[in-house]
């Protein structure tokens, strides 16, 4: 446990440091290469990150998917989720606890939108049977390989935090 808690740090600590220069050379995998496993994690399920591609722009386009990997707290598995949102996560986060919403989950849903289309009442109505977008490819950065290129299960959704009633 105490190995996988120094890895996470160094990990995590590389690639925000990484993020930090100028320029990054962003390559693209398939999203054939990863292994969909829908119920590796549950909607709302508690995380805490191990490594983020990001990407080499806001992904306005919904064009790619961003390659975060996180460690359910509720089993203790490492998992790929593939979100097509760069949260901005810092070295501040790698403490913190997240929770993973699956595709059919509003935030999810409302993350892979376009603006405009959440400004519509009409098309907001609809966003919960709108399905996911179609995308094939998945942001990486080669110097993070070593990292990224693993066979965990992996998922497609969004992270964000759940409110809890007070």
């Amino acid at each position: 446990m105490t190995r996988i808690l120094i890895s996470t740090g160094l990990a995590f600590l590389t690639i925000l440091i990484s993020a930090c220069e100028t320029e990054r050379a962003y390559e693209f995998w398939d999203i054939s290469k990863f292994r969909i496993d829908s119920t590796a994690l549950q909607n709302n399920e508690e995380i805490k990150l191990l490594y983020t591609s990001r990407g080499p722009d806001n992904n306005k386009d919904f064009t790619y998917y961003i390659h975060v990997i996180a460690i359910s707290q509720k089993t203790g598995d490492t998992v790929n989720i593939l979100t097509t949102v760069d949260n901005g996560f810092t070295i501040d986060d790698q403490d913190k606890v997240f929770n993973f919403f699956d595709q059919n989950n509003i935030a999810t849903k409302i993350s892979q939108s376009d603006v405009e289309n959440l400004k519509n009442v009409e098309k907001l109505k609809d966003l919960e049977k709108t399905p996911l977008r179609n995308i094939k490819k998945v942001a990486r950065d080669p110097k993070f390989n070593h990292i990224a290129d693993n066979n965990y299960p992996t998922v497609i959704g969004s992270i964000g935090k759940s409110g809890s009633p007070q």
